[in-house]
C-alpha cells in the first residue's frame, strides 16, 4: 500500500481490523451453544430440555408436568418411586410362572363379559382388537375412550422404541376376576387388596387421568385450576368439604354425614346423582371449588374413587378414611413421619371430631401435610408426564412377560384360497366412529 498516502494508509488499516473484530465476534456468537447465551434468571423455562443424560437435568413441575416425550433416564429420574405396582406384578408372574410367557388364554378376555378392550402395539400405531360391552352405557364409552387416548399419548410422545405389544384392559369398577380364573391377567384401574384374586391385575392410570368432563376439562388443565384456586392455604376457608351421593357406599358414607353434622368445621353435604330439583342442587359446588377449603375428606365409592387425585391436587389438608382399594400410586401416601401428606381417620369416622380440633389448632402442621401432599402429588406423581412415564414403563416389563404379537390373521375360504388380513382397527379410526351416543 506503498502508493497510497500515509493517513489514508492508516484509515484502511482501521477498517480492515474493525471489519475482522466484528466476523471474529460474530463466527464465535453463532457457534457457541444455545445454553451458553446468557438469560435473565426470571426465565424459568430458559433451561436445557430432554437431554439424554440425566445428570444434565432435573424435572421441575412448571416446565416439565405436561411432558410427554422425557426419555426412560429422565423418568426414572423424575419418579423413582412410582413403579411399585408394575414391579409387584411382575413379582407375582414371575413366581407363579418362572420363566414362561403370560399367554394369550392368560391376557385374553373369554372370561369378561363387558368393560373390556383388546389392544395392540405394532411399529408405534395403536390398533383394537376387541371391544366387550363398551357401547351400551355412556360412562364406559367415556373410560374406554379416554384410556385409549392416555395410551396413544404415551406411544407417540416417546422418544425411544416402544415394543410390539398387546394386552387386554378392563374399565369397569369391579372387573369380576375370581378365584375361577386363577391364570387370567387384565390391566385395570384398581384392586381390592383384601382379594386374592385381583393380585393377578396390572394397575394402570385411571381414565381421569385424561379426562372427566363432569369433573374437569382435562386433568392437566385441572392441576391448572387447582393452583390458581387454592395456592395460599392460610387464605382458605378453615372448614372441612365434602360432597358425594350416599348410594354408593353407603356404609362409609353415612357415617361421615353423621360424625360431622352440626359442627362449626364442616361443609359436610349429601349430593343427589342426576337430580337437577332445588334441594338436590343447593349444595353442588365444582371440584376445583373443593380446593378453597383447608380440609377435604376422600371417601371410597363403588371402588376406589377418582376423586383422591383431584383433591390431593387442591395443596389442602386431606382426611381418609381406611382404604380397601388401590391404585398405581396410592403406595406413596403416608399417614405420619415427617413427610405426611394425608391425615388418616378410622372408618367409623368417629375419630373425626378430635381430628378436626387438633388441626385446626395447630395450622402449621395442617400447612406441613398440605405441603408435603402438594409437593408429591400434584407437583410429581400426579403430573400427567409421570402417568406417561408409567405407561412406557408398563409397555416395556409387559413385553418382557409375553410373546411378541402376530398383526395378521389368516382365513382360509371356502374355495381353499388363503389370504392375510390386518388385525384390528386403528384408535385413530376407532375413536372417530365409535360415538355411542348422540352429542345433540
Amino acid at each position: 500500500m506503498s502508493w497510497l498516502p500515509k493517513s489514508r494508509r492508516v484509515t484502511l488499516l482501521v477498517a480492515v481490523l474493525v471489519v475482522f473484530g466484528l466476523y471474529t465476534f460474530s463466527s464465535s456468537w453463532q457457534s457457541a451453544p444455545s445454553d451458553a447465551v446468557p438469560v435473565p434468571a426470571t426465565v424459568p423455562h430458559a433451561v436445557k430440555t430432554n437431554p439424554t443424560v440425566p445428570g444434565d437435568w432435573t424435572f421441575i413441575a412448571n416446565r416439565d408436568r405436561n411432558n410427554h416425550s422425557l426419555t426412560s433416564d429422565q423418568c426414572f429420574q423424575a419418579f423413582p418411586d412410582l413403579y411399585k405396582e408394575i414391579d409387584r406384578s411382575r413379582a407375582f408372574w414371575k413366581a407363579r410362572q418362572g420363566d414362561q410367557k403370560l399367554t394369550e388364554e392368560q391376557w385374553g378376555l373369554k372370561w369378561s363379559k363387558d368393560g373390556g378392550l383388546r389392544v395392540m402395539i405394532w411399529e408405534g400405531q395403536v390398533y383394537i382388537i376387541e371391544s366387550r360391552g363398551l357401547n351400551h352405557f355412556r360412562h364406559w364409552r367415556e373410560r374406554s375412550h379416554a384410556t385409549l387416548h392416555n395410551l396413544q399419548r404415551a406411544v407417540i410422545g416417546a422418544r425411544e422404541p416402544v415394543p410390539n405389544i398387546e394386552f387386554s384392559i378392563k374399565i369397569n369398577d369391579n372387573i369380576e376376576l375370581t378365584e375361577e380364573h386363577p391364570n387370567s391377567t387384565v390391566w385395570n384401574f384398581n384392586r381390592n387388596i383384601y382379594d386374592k384374586a385381583m393380585e393377578q391385575v396390572w394397575l394402570i392410570p385411571d381414565f381421569n387421568f385424561w379426562s372427566y368432563p363432569r369433573v374437569a376439562p382435562s386433568y392437566g388443565d385441572y392441576q391448572r385450576i387447582a393452583m390458581e384456586v387454592g395456592s395460599d392455604y392460610n387464605a382458605k376457608k378453615p372448614k372441612l368439604v365434602w360432597r358425594g351421593t350416599t348410594d354408593f357406599n353407603p356404609e362409609i358414607r353415612l357415617k361421615l354425614i353423621e360424625q360431622s353434622e352440626g359442627k362449626a368445621w364442616s361443609d359436610v353435604h349429601r349430593v343427589a346423582e342426576d337430580v337437577n330439583d332445588e334441594e338436590a342442587t343447593k349444595y353442588r359446588i365444582t371440584m376445583p371449588d373443593h380446593c378453597k377449603y383447608k380440609f377435604a375428606v376422600h371417601t371410597e365409592g363403588t371402588t376406589w374413587s377418582g376423586r383422591l387425585k383431584y383433591l390431593l391436587s387442591c395443596h389442602s389438608t386431606i382426611l381418609i378414611h381406611p382404604l380397601t382399594y388401590v391404585t398405581h400410586l396410592y403406595h406413596l401416601l403416608e399417614a405420619d413421619g415427617p413427610n405426611q401428606n394425608y391425615v388418616l381417620v378410622d372408618k367409623e369416622w368417629k375419630e373425626l371430631p378430635a381430628t378436626m380440633d387438633t388441626l385446626l389448632a395447630d395450622n402449621s402442621k395442617a400447612k406441613k401435610i398440605a405441603d408435603n401432599a402438594a409437593a408429591k402429588f400434584r407437583d410429581q406423581y400426579f403430573t400427567p408426564a409421570a402417568q406417561t412415564c408409567y405407561f412406557r414403563q408398563l409397555f416395556k416389563v409387559w413385553s418382557e412377560m409375553t410373546p411378541v404379537p402376530e398383526p395378521y390373521e389368516y382365513k382360509t375360504h371356502a374355495d381353499g384360497t388363503k389370504t392375510k388380513e390386518w388385525r384390528g382397527m386403528t384408535y385413530e379410526e376407532y375413536v372417530f366412529w365409535d360415538k355411542g351416543y348422540n352429542d345433540d
